[in-house]
């Protein structure tokens, strides 16, 4: 799925398939970046989240994992037995959020964001309000592999 149809059609409830599992939209978060842009990140059932990449045109499907990393992160990381390289650091902040209220309106986060040669794709964060780690593992996902049921 095309990440403007998504945007436009992604909502609580719907069942979204990636790849060949089938999972239950709970959440939609609408994230503004301190430059102005702004992304869609969803949680899942299964303790699945995913997130858009327009710039590369992917999304991201990932778990909520306990990466044991402290800052200052390093620009190349060994995690899962795999090589990840930096991508890059962002802040955001809940502009606005539909479904389960998981994630409060106008909460921010730091993350830094990695990337192994397979597509792995691990994000380590850092809540503004608890400053508690908030740590991702998955992999990145081609858009026709995304489609809404």
């Amino acid at each position: 799925m095309e990440i403007e149809k998504f945007r436009k059609t992604i909502k609580p409830g719907l069942k979204l398939v990636v790849e060949d599992k089938e999972l239950t939209v709970l959440e939609v978060i609408k994230y503004r970046f301190d430059d102005g842009g702004f992304y869609i990140k969803c949680s899942l059932s299964d303790d699945y989240v995913i997130a858009e990449d327009k710039e590369m045109n992917v999304y991201i499907i990932v778990n909520p994992v306990n990466a044991n990393f402290t800052e200052p992160f390093s620009e190349k990381i060994k995690f899962d037995n795999k090589d990840f390289k930096f991508l890059y650091f962002a802040h955001t902040v809940a502009e606005e959020v539909w479904g389960e209220g998981r994630v409060k309106k106008g909460s921010g986060e730091r993350f830094w964001d990695y990337m192994a040669e397979d597509g792995s794709y691990l994000s380590l964060g850092i809540s503004d309000l608890s400053n508690k780690k908030v740590d991702f593992y998955g992999k990145t996902i081609a858009s026709e592999c995304v489609n809404i049921k």
